[in-house]
């Protein structure tokens, strides 16, 4: 046999088998071709070893297989032999999202320019948990403090909201918070950034101070109309910018895609800086986000408020 002839074989024979990924929730990434999938568990040969011996893998251990084809399935941490509910909040059902103007509490207690408040009680989930999907920046319920800019809320928004969104993604948007967080699995969804046109363009410049409470940032994240049915749910909620105060407000949220339950959310607080109408708030969301969230309490894994140091704990 020649050797162009070996060659075209072995060709045909790498060809004749389309190579799959298997990503776990660990992070890690498996070469594979996926042999069959059953309650339980799935089959798979490695790829680079196709006539090799046949491997097996526990539903609950994967996060999510991408097919050669482009297809992918997605996998519920708690699979098992019984075939999962369809989830309360599905876009099957939902005709899209209703902007709930009851949502947030004027003339709030002001807070201090850089700290952290955490809720929730499944914070260890996030941590450790790879199935994350990020929907971006939510301004839906953002106001402005600052009585010299009353009056102007309708300008302000088709001037900056566009931009702000823009600027936040560019310095702590998917790429950045996949690798401060080492979620290498996480997944970029749609983002639930156009929920503003739906929000009262006549209220976003506030008298005084401007707060989002707990409920109310449930009530957010169950109005929000998303595709994906399982899986932990990422959104960073725009609270309030205070002029007289120079810092950004956000919630950095994390929920069950599925039940729509908050499993933890940490309200910051981060000092507003710079030139310019965009660039200002926007240093205040990166510090809020970036030195306030990621640097003092998800890499130190502070799962409640107590474990903050007091000079940076709010209220």
């Amino acid at each position: 046999m020649n050797r162009f002839l070996v060659f075209f074989l072995l060709i045909i024979s790498a060809s004749a088998f389309s190579q799959d990924f298997i990503i776990l929730r660990s992070g890690d990434e498996i070469k594979a071709k996926v042999l069959e999938i059953n309650d339980r568990k799935i089959d798979y040969k490695r790829f680079t070893n196709i006539n090799g011996p046949t491997y097996h893998l526990n539903k609950s251990e994967i996060f999510m297989i991408k097919y050669e084809s482009g297809d992918k399935d997605i996998f519920n941490a708690s699979q098992s032999n019984v075939p999962p509910q369809k989830p309360v909040y599905n876009t099957t059902s939902a005709t899209g999202f209703v902007y709930n103007p009851g949502i947030g509490t004027p003339n709030c207690q002001a807070q201090k320019k850089s700290g952290a408040k955490v809720f929730g009680n499944r914070a260890n989930e996030v941590f450790f948990r790879q199935d994350v999907f990020f929907y971006g920046y939510d301004l839906t319920y953002l106001r402005l403090s600052n009585p010299k800019k009353m009056g102007q809320s309708q300008q302000l928004i088709q001037k900056y909201f566009n931009d702000w969104n823009v600027e936040f993604n560019k310095k702590t948007g998917f790429n950045n918070l996949r690798k401060w967080m080492h979620k290498k699995a996480m997944m970029q969804a749609t983002p639930v950034f156009p929920n503003y046109y739906k929000r009262d363009f006549n209220k976003f410049v506030e008298y005084g101070n401007y707060c989002i409470s707990f409920s109310d940032l449930q009530k957010i994240v169950k109005s929000y109309v998303i595709k994906e049915t399982q899986g932990i749910g990422m959104v960073i909620n725009l609270v309030n910018f205070n002029k007289a105060g120079e810092f950004s407000m956000q919630y950095v949220t994390f929920f069950d895609i599925s039940t729509r339950e908050i499993l933890f959310a940490v309200l910051t607080t981060g000092e507003a800086g710079g030139g310019g109408m965009v660039g200002h708030w926007a240093q205040g969301v990166e510090e809020g986000v970036r030195k306030i969230f990621i640097d003092h309490v998800y890499k130190h894994k502070y799962s409640n408020s107590g474990m903050i140091p007091s000079k940076l704990r709010l209220y």
